[in-house]
Order: C-alpha cells, then sequence, then structure tokens
C-alpha cells in the first residue's frame, strides 16, 4: 500500500471493515486526486463518523466539502476571508482583527481546522443515496484525470478535471496547484504524465498521443469545460457528441475537442427519441409548419423524422443516429493530417 493511502487509512484506525469495505476504500484511495485527498481527512475530523457506512458516504460525497487552502488557524481563516471571500477593501483591513474576524467566520460555519487547512461543509450528507457504497464509482466524479510524476514525487498524484473549485489561486486553489504543491513542482515542465483515464472510453491511449505534460494538461482543462457546460444545457448535447465521436471513429483527445466545437454541422436524431415529437419539432425549426396551428394537430411526425433521417442519409450509431450536413469544419486543436472523414472529403 502507497504511504500516502496507508495516511488515509490510518483515519479509519478502529472502525470494522469487510474485505469489500476495505478493497473499495483501498482502491478508491489509490485514485484520490490531492484536493479529494485533504477534502476527505477534513471531513472525517468534522463529522467524526461512528460507522463504516457513513465514512463510505462521505467518501462518496466530497463535492459537498469546500477546501480553504492554508486557512490552519483563526488568524490565517480570518485573512482568507478577508481576500478571499468578504473580498475587504485594501483601506478597510488594517481596521480588521484577522483572528477574531476568522472565529467569527469559524462560528457561522460548520467547518473545521486541521493540519494548516480549513474544510467547511457546504450541505449535509446525503444518507438515503446508494445503499450499497461499494457500487460506487473509485474515480471520483471527473471527465478525465491524470496522474502526474515529477524527480520529488515518481509514485506521482493524481489530477482531475472538470475542477469543482471556485478558486483558482494558490490560497485557494485548484487541482492543478495541489497536485503541483505535492509533487514539489513549479510547473508542468518538471512533471511528466504516467497514466490518464477518461470517462469516454473510445478515447483510447490518450497518453501516447502527447509529447509533453502541459499539452496534455491544457487538453484535459479543456475538455472538463466542454464537458461540464455540454452544450450550455443543449438537449441531447452529450449523445450527439459521442455519437459524433463514433461516426469519425475518433479515439484522440485533440480531435474529439475539435469535433465538441463543431457539432453545429452535423445532423442528429437521438436513439430511443419519440421520433413524432422529433419529427414536429423538426417540422416547426423547419418552419414547414406553424406550432400553434390546426394542421399541427394532425402532423404525421414520425414521418416527417424518418424522412429527416433518409434524407441526410444519418448513419445509426449507439447514441443516435447522425451524418454532417455539409458545413464547414473549423480546427483548434486537431493536426492537419489527423482530421475526421467528413473533412477529407471536402
Amino acid at each position: 500500500m502507497e504511504a500516502q493511502n496507508a495516511a488515509l487509512f490510518d483515519k479509519l484506525d478502529g472502525f470494522y471493515l469487510t474485505k469489500s469495505e476495505h478493497d473499495w476504500l483501498e482502491r478508491r484511495f489509490i485514485n484520490m486526486t490531492e484536493r479529494e485527498k485533504l477534502l476527505f481527512q477534513g471531513a472525517v475530523e468534522l463529522e467524526k463518523p461512528q460507522e463504516i457506512g457513513h465514512v463510505m458516504r462521505i467518501v462518496s460525497q466530497l463535492d459537498g466539502y469546500d477546501l480553504l487552502y492554508g486557512a490552519g488557524n483563526k488568524a490565517a481563516l480570518g485573512k482568507f476571508v478577508m481576500q478571499n471571500i468578504e473580498r475587504c477593501a485594501d483601506a478597510a483591513r488594517p481596521f480588521l482583527n484577522a483572528e477574531h474576524l476568522g472565529a467569527a467566520y469559524h462560528q457561522s460555519q460548520n467547518g473545521v481546522f486541521f493540519n494548516g487547512h480549513y474544510v467547511r461543509n457546504l450541505r449535509p450528507i446525503d444518507h438515503a443515496v446508494e445503499k450499497a457504497p461499494t457500487l460506487q464509482p473509485v474515480t471520483g466524479e471527473y471527465a478525465i484525470r491524470i496522474k502526474l510524476a515529477s524527480r520529488s514525487n515518481m509514485e506521482g498524484v493524481w489530477v482531475g478535471f472538470p475542477d469543482s473549485g471556485e478558486y483558482i489561486d494558490p490560497s485557494h486553489p485548484d487541482e492543478l496547484l495541489l497536485g503541483l504543491d505535492a509533487l514539489q513542482a513549479e510547473s508542468l515542465s518538471e512533471c511528466i504524465a504516467l497514466e490518464v483515464d477518461c470517462c469516454l472510453p473510445q478515447l483510447a491511449g490518450i497518453l501516447s498521443q502527447y509529447n509533453s505534460a502541459g499539452e496534455l494538461v491544457r487538453h484535459a482543462i479543456d475538455f472538463g469545460y466542454v464537458w461540464a457546460e455540454q452544450g450550455q444545457g443543449e438537449l441531447h448535447w452529450m449523445d450527439k457528441w459521442q455519437a459524433v465521436l463514433e461516426l469519425e471513429d475518433c479515439h484522440r483527445l485533440d480531435l474529439a475537442l475539435d469535433l465538441s466545437q463543431n457539432l453545429q454541422h452535423f445532423a442528429f436524431v437521438p436513439r430511443g427519441a419519440d421520433l413524432h415529437k422529433f419529427g414536429l419539432e423538426r417540422a416547426v425549426r423547419d418552419r414547414v409548419i406553424d406550432r400553434d396551428s390546426l394542421p399541427a394537430k394532425c402532423f404525421d411526425g414520425k414521418s416527417y423524422a424518418e424522412a429527416y433521417i433518409q434524407k441526410h442519409g444519418l448513419s445509426a450509431t449507439d447514441h443516435g443516429y447522425v451524418a454532417w450536413n455539409g458545413g464547414e469544419l473549423r480546427y483548434e486543436y486537431s493536426e492537419p493530417d489527423r482530421l475526421p472523414l467528413t473533412s477529407q472529403s471536402m
């Protein structure tokens, strides 16, 4: 067992664990990012769980906690609040007692000081979620994770994206800054990537696609943004993206990013869609029929959807029916000799 994971198990001294619980926690600890490790240690200090089920629910709901990095005592917490939460004016700070402010903030929060940091609870643990914690994923809720190593830490640490952190600064660092801190590295130029874990299984061999950790991490950050935004909530956006990836036989991270920015150039019908509703919506969008008219109530949406699929030559994929609609594709991440099939036919 890795030394850093043994330290996490030390938090569970005195708890009774079954073999399945121990094995799941061991896999989860191995896969934790540095941010998750700090959140877990602080959450256990805060919650003081009395049975292992509570511990496992904490592990599965770490997004319900917030890390105030370096705010390890009342004075440090007060300075953190002045700078990052209340954003106090410079003219006011000489007249504010940092320790008193930290004490007041601590009293207003459900939080705890631990190991030079402060962790606060953002929402209560949901005890009604998954009754079998060992069925929860062991990698956390990340779209993509990268294991980085440095000369000072050859064992490596995981960093995950999208990052849930609100701030990106040394006092409230994101996943990457915490990872670099654990690696004792000032920049990604001092690091190498050891492993990549992506939520989209078709993006295979990502590690071999990059010559530097810096470029890989830059693309991973953007991939995390794309995953989190999902077309700003556009209906069936994720299904459409994955259908396009399948259509283009895409296995590269850089090309997947480019395709995510070009989805407007693909016609798409989601798998399992109500063809009548889809056809009616499509007909309204195509200005074939007025949604509020009497004929709309008698319109054969299913037949219109089937005609749409046939007209555009949509191909069947696991996530829906899709085809390039002839629009001009633009590229930011892919190299010219790695463009998709549709682009090569332009």
